[in-house]
């Protein structure tokens, strides 16, 4: 019960960290979080298409890396409700809800760049690890998907 305890402090010191660090070190005012307005990716980056094909692997994947790397801020259902995002001034997307309504170029380039409290994880995840998380959270959906592998 107190690793629990010590881990989810852990969880939200960290994100409240990497919120402040992220957001105050942000010079480009278009990244950084501002109100209800929606964040999108450059047009060329939603328009590119998904080099991994959805399927159980690739999904099998992407859920490994979200239970690691995205858990602890977007929550274990992905719903945008993880301990650190309690300490956050922006409410996170709900995946569920999301997933399908925007290009696979789209939520590649926003795990890739990051914004805010978003990290960019272009530095510490690979290409197809990205893809990999793509295709994970675009499973989350139960609309159709914006299936755009080669």
């Amino acid at each position: 019960m107190k690793r629990r305890i010590l881990s989810v402090f852990l969880a939200m010191w960290l994100g409240l960290f990497v919120y402040h660090t992220s957001w105050a070190n942000d010079k480009d005012e278009s990244k950084r979080p501002t109100g209800d307005r929606h964040w999108t990716a450059p047009s060329k980056a939603a328009k590119r298409l998904n080099p991994v094909k959805r399927n159980q692997t690739s999904i099998k994947g992407g859920k490994r890396l979200f239970v690691t790397h995205c858990v602890v801020c977007h929550g274990p259902q992905a719903r945008g409700d993880g301990p650190a995002a309690a300490g956050l001034a922006q409410k996170l997307p709900d995946f569920v809800m999301m997933a399908g309504h925007h290009s696979d170029g789209d939520v590649a380039w926003k795990i890739a760049n990051g914004r805010g409290a978003m990290p960019a994880w272009k530095g510490t995840l690979s290409e197809k690890d990205i893809w990999d998380l793509t295709n994970f959270i675009q499973s989350l959906g139960k609309r159709p998907h914006h299936h755009e592998s080669q």
